[in-house]
């Protein structure tokens, strides 16, 4: 399973070699998965969504809500993480609980081999990534703890998928 952290927060299984995209290809839509009914306004329309947490876009609306100001990127929410800002780390901590809460229910449905993260957001792994597998390893039941790995995958295995999914639907 891929969950891509970008501007949004999106995702791909792939299940016997497959692509499951869903029904008419709307498959995965994992940012729009509610974390907290009445949270945050997601760009969808909804309220709570998870993408409203942890993506590039969620960080940065959130951050001008919390704090009146706005930040140009999604680096320098991260560079302020770094600097040890307290708004800035809440709301990352925020994000990684939102998105812990998101894996733990894809894999407990579906049971993925690996949850490989991808997207811009993933060049700043240092900085939540240990704290996600933690999480994640609290939240999942005992079983799945042993063989479910959780791993970064960098920014060009979208482009990669994209390209699979082409050569399968040249065949």
């Amino acid at each position: 399973m891929i969950l891509t952290l970008g501007t949004g927060l999106g995702g791909g299984w792939v299940y016997q070699g497959k692509l499951f995209d869903g029904y008419k290809g709307s498959g995965m839509e994992a940012g729009h998965v509610t974390y907290l009914p009445n949270g945050p306004l997601c760009g969808c329309g909804q309220r709570g969504c998870t993408e409203a947490y942890f993506s590039a876009s969620g960080f940065l609306n959130r951050y001008q809500e919390k704090t009146g100001n706005s930040l140009n990127s999604a680096e320098e929410f991260f560079d302020r993480n770094r600097k040890g800002e307290t708004v800035a780390s809440i709301l990352l901590n925020e994000g990684i609980e939102a998105l812990a809460q998101l894996c733990r229910g894809l894999i407990h449905t579906i049971n993925p081999e690996k949850i490989v993260f991808t997207g811009g957001l993933v060049y700043s792994w240092d900085l939540f990534g240990n704290s996600l597998k933690e999480r994640i390893q609290e939240l999942i039941f005992p079983i799945f703890r042993t063989y479910t790995q959780i791993l970064p995958g960098g920014n060009i295995s979208g482009t990669l998928g994209a390209a699979a999914l082409c050569m399968e639907n040249q065949k």
